[in-house]
């Protein structure tokens, strides 16, 4: 509903006031006011989206509503912009004496304040009478309630249904059966997925099934319209028929259908719940000994009192299957393999597979219609053309959106912005949720941040299977999700609100291109026009660079620009200084332009004009020098300048008073030959990628909001900086130390102290001097570190294993000694080991219950090493070897071990995954986009 995206406005404009409302000198009353209209609205908006009312009236109202969100909350941050600005560092007297030359200027600002306020307050009182009406009269339509009911019965299922094509779910079937004929076990199972994966069906076989005949059974179906007094009514029929209900009240039902229950073995079937107080309300009817199962979208119901079974998608084999019984056909050879393509961008949804075969059904099966149906599967399960079947698959998904409360539907359409099957950095989208207002103030507890909010925001959608979490392989106490995506259908869904709502436009940069391999250009749709507030363009090109993009000249209006690169895209596309009109878009929130090329290698100076501004990126982008007026951003709150090659940066980034995360490429020149000044950044929560070189390590303790910093040092001074902060907010820290000397007493007390550091996640250690070994292992010594890395240094590894979080471990060019051992028990986190260009290694040894979690292990260059470990084979968790640059004879005695089916080796080729480092993927302070 367009009412639950206009909300995010009203958050965004009400903490706007709560944060700036004491600036406003003047014009108080009127803010207030305003203030008040807001929030009435917002409760009658609340009100609408709980209920479920749209209309295109209603519609047009939230348009209005926006476009004065828009103007009062740009308002009060000119206001704030221009006039407070002015009273701040008044210091000396000739200030003070300029001070009283600015005051008529002051006062035309507040008259001005005050005039547009005076033109805003009396629309927000129209629209709050027109909202009344509107939603008064909505919910007194009768055809609305006749509406409601309808879709109500369309939801309803019963026990005795049949479903005619069943594929798979056997194991799922024999799991829950035994679980209810288990007298010992926990009597709630909570069967969760996302909308169309089988749940009801699932729920039906398990309550039919011939081995639970015998037990009183009972089903109802919830759905979003919950009444609690009629649920409770079909649950009692259903176990006493005789009994008469009229005139029971809930109390009396509750202690009948308790004292039926529990003298008998039982299955009550709770079909379709969407809250854990409906759960809640009617589970006191239910003895301890009763089986339950509830069926959920949402993984957080009945968390206390469930067992939870999360519904799978089918594997192809069974999606094969399922789409040949439902299509009615026969398997043939030459049809097989579009079949199983079919199945393939069904992703594994039951729901999708029966409708496309439904449609095949009643087509010829031949290859040339198998075919035509294939090409057309986007048509079929995206839009509908001529698919009587769709409307299913459309009602059963957009349930799950039409139940997200109003706070994350917004954050749920910002992600039709990201390419189908893109793994979405989660990091990155904490920070542009947060820049664009969907995190509100009002839900940060005394120690979070915003981006502690925005994750809960995201694990919500996860729990009501509306995203898929993706965890990180290499996990901090901290940070152990990595990245996030859609089902293709849920993809869908969201693209298509997205558009209905105006609230997202995407384009594709290879279906929008235009010209010859001389002169790439990328020309926007006539339908983006002016009407869109977010605009999104993803360079999913993997050839030519895009010389022009034509059409964003003339954009208006814009509140998000996003030109964003996909990950297998490695070209730059150009950007003029005269391709965005700054000017007519002074409104922007959110610039992203990654992997560009700008004019002249700089940032246009009007960038500095955008004073709204919030998140500003520059990721893989060819720009060599930032604007000095980059400073005028006055709420900037995130600043991304991890550009290409290298960056000249002026000095005044610390004059960035609510600059929360800064991004920096490790190649910085700053602009005065001055190291780069950070003590002003009272607002930083991330700080990467600094260098002791060019910038001033000693400002780092005075950031005490900094949470997470990665920094490259030097000497033996910037690194006991680091270490020794005593910043309690720093969760984490990434160090890497080059060519430094710790073979001194101070070096060693500085090794000492880091080590001992719980902040420190992440260590790397280049041409350093250690005096040939680490310290010995104490208690409580790296006890979160997850990442280590040491190359061209003389240490003993032995202690390593003794760290109790280290999941990934390179040792690369080392001084070391002949013989390495994995002593029992130790590595107990490993997953990941290199072994790089270890002349010195002869043998290795891995005694029994080392490393149980190993994954993955590659060995390069190790030239006397003769063989590996033997208890290696007997490690389960072990799926990758790379081996490359080893003598014949290892290669050998390796191809000869009998390792398990599941153990990738590659003895011949440098696998395209490895980076010439040593590094599979990023791991933690890899500098990875965050």
């Amino acid at each position: 509903m367009a009412e639950s995206l206009l909300n995010v406005f009203l958050e965004t404009l009400r903490d706007l006031l709560v944060e700036e409302t004491k600036f406003l000198l003047g014009v108080g009353d009127d803010v207030e006011k305003v203030k008040g209209d807001l929030e009435s609205i917002h409760a009658l908006l609340m009100k609408a989206d709980r209920d479920g009312r749209d209309s295109p009236t209603l519609k047009t109202y939230i348009h209005q509503l926006k476009d004065l969100a828009f103007k009062a909350e740009n308002l009060l941050e000119k206001y704030f912009v221009e006039v407070q600005s002015k009273r701040e560092g008044l210091r000396s007297l000739k200030d003070k004496f300029q001070r009283y030359t600015c005051i008529m200027c002051e006062c035309y600002s507040v008259h001005e304040v005050g005039k547009e306020a005076c033109d805003i307050l009396p629309a927000l009182d129209k629209l709050t009478k027109e909202l009344k009406a509107e939603l008064g009269q909505e919910s007194s339509s009768s055809h609305l309630k006749q509406e409601d009911e309808r879709q109500r019965q369309l939801r309803q299922t019963y026990a005795h249904e049949v479903e005619p094509h069943f594929v798979g779910m056997e194991e799922d079937i024999q799991i829950l059966v035994s679980k209810m004929k288990d007298e010992k076990r926990q009597r709630v199972v909570k069967i969760y997925g996302m909308g169309g994966v089988g749940k009801t069906t699932l729920a039906r076989k398990v309550y039919n099934h011939r081995d639970l005949q015998s037990y009183d059974r009972a089903w109802v179906c919830i759905t979003q319209q919950f009444e609690h007094k009629a649920v409770l009514s079909k649950i009692l029929k259903q176990l006493a028929s005789n009994v008469e209900i009229d005139g029971l009240e809930v109390e009396d039902m509750v202690t009948r259908i308790h004292s039926i229950l529990v003298e008998s073995k039982c299955v009550i079937v709770i079909d379709d719940i969407w809250e854990d107080v409906h759960w809640e309300i009617i589970r006191k009817a239910f003895p301890v000994n009763c089986n339950v199962i509830l069926t959920t979208r949402y993984e957080n119901i009945a968390n206390q009192q469930s067992e939870p079974h999360k519904l799978r998608f089918l594997p192809e084999d069974e999606g094969w299957a399922l789409l040949q019984k439902v299509a009615d056909f026969s398997p043939v050879d030459e049809i097989e393999d579009i079949g199983r393509q079919i199945v393939s961008k069904c992703e594994g949804l039951p729901l999708s597979i029966c409708v496309i075969g439904g449609i095949l059904r009643q087509k010829e099966h031949t290859l040339p219609e198998w075919r035509r149906v294939n090409e057309n599967m986007e048509s079929y399960l995206r839009h509908g053309e001529g698919v009587g079947e769709y409307t299913r698959v459309k009602q059963v998904l957009e349930l799950s959106y039409n139940a997200l409360p109003y706070y994350l539907k917004p954050c749920f359409l910002y992600l039709a912005g990201f390419s189908e099957d893109e793994e979405i950095d989660i990091k990155r989208l904490y920070l542009l949720w947060m820049a664009e207002g969907f995190i509100s103030y009002q839900d940060k507890g005394p120690n979070e941040t915003l981006r502690d909010v925005a994750q809960r925001y995201l694990i919500e959608l996860a729990m009501r299977c509306m995203v898929q979490l993706r965890e990180a392989s290499i996990y901090t106490s901290c940070v152990k999700l990595d990245s996030c995506g859609l089902h293709d259908l849920m993809h869908d869904l969201c693209s298509s609100k997205a558009d209905d709502e105006k609230f997202l436009r995407r384009t594709d940069v290879s279906k929008n291109l235009n010209g010859n391999l001389s002169g790439r250009r990328l020309a926007l749709p006539q339908s983006v026009g002016n009407s869109v507030s977010r605009l999104v363009i993803i360079d999913d090109l993997v050839g030519d660079d895009v010389s022009i993009i034509d059409g964003l000249e003339k954009l208006k209006d814009l509140r998000s620009f996003l030109l964003q690169k996909h990950r297998f895209s490695n070209q730059l596309i150009a950007i003029k200084e005269s391709t965005f009109n700054f000017e007519m878009s002074q409104c922007l929130r959110v610039f992203v332009a990654e992997g560009c090329s700008f004019e002249g290698n700089k940032l246009p100076n009007k960038v500095g004009e955008l004073i709204h501004l919030r998140y500003l990126s520059l990721y893989f982008s060819e720009v060599s020098k930032l604007p000095k007026s980059i400073c005028s951003l006055p709420y900037l709150q995130t600043l991304d300048l991890r550009v290409w090659r290298f960056i000249r940066l002026p000095n005044v980034i610390w004059k960035m008073k609510r600059l929360k995360h800064l991004f920096l490429v490790l190649n910085i020149k700053v602009i005065g030959r001055k190291k780069l000044r950070l003590d002003g950044l009272e607002e930083l929560e991330t700080l990467e990628s600094i260098d002791s070189e060019t910038a001033c390590i000693a400002d780092i303790p005075k950031l005490t909001r900094l949470q997470t910093l990665h920094v490259f040092v030097s000497d033996v001074d910037s690194m006991s900086i680091v270490v020794s902060n005593k910043n309690r907010q720093l969760r984490e820290i990434s160090l890497e130390v080059r060519s430094c000397d710790l073979s001194s007493e101070k070096g060693r007390t500085v090794l000492n102290d880091g080590l001992m550091s719980p902040s420190l996640v992440s260590l790397v250690f280049t041409k350093c001097n250690m005096s040939g070994s680490f310290p010995d292992y104490k208690q409580g010594m790296c006890q979160n570190l997850v990442t280590l890395e040491l190359s061209y240094c003389k240490v003993d590894v032995m202690e390593f294993g003794k760290y109790p979080m280290l999941q990934y471990l390179v040792l690369s060019h080392l001084v070391m000694t002949e013989t390495l051992i994995c002593h029992s028990d130790s590595f107990p986190q490993l997953k990941k080991l290199h072994l790089l260009y270890l002349d010195d290694l002869k043998k290795w040894e891995v005694e029994e219950k080392a490393m149980p979690k190993l994954t993955f292990l590659r060995i390069d260059g190790c030239s006397n090493l003769e063989n590996v470990p033997v208890r290696l084979r007997f490690i389960s968790s072990l799926r990758e070897m790379h081996f490359w640059v080893m003598p014949r004879e290892f290669m050998e005695r390796v191809k000869e071990e009998d390792y398990a089916p599941s153990v990738k080796i590659d003895r011949h080729f440098w696998s395209t995954k490895i980076d010439a480092y040593g590094s599979d993927e990023d791991g933690p302070g890899k500098g990875k986009r965050s």
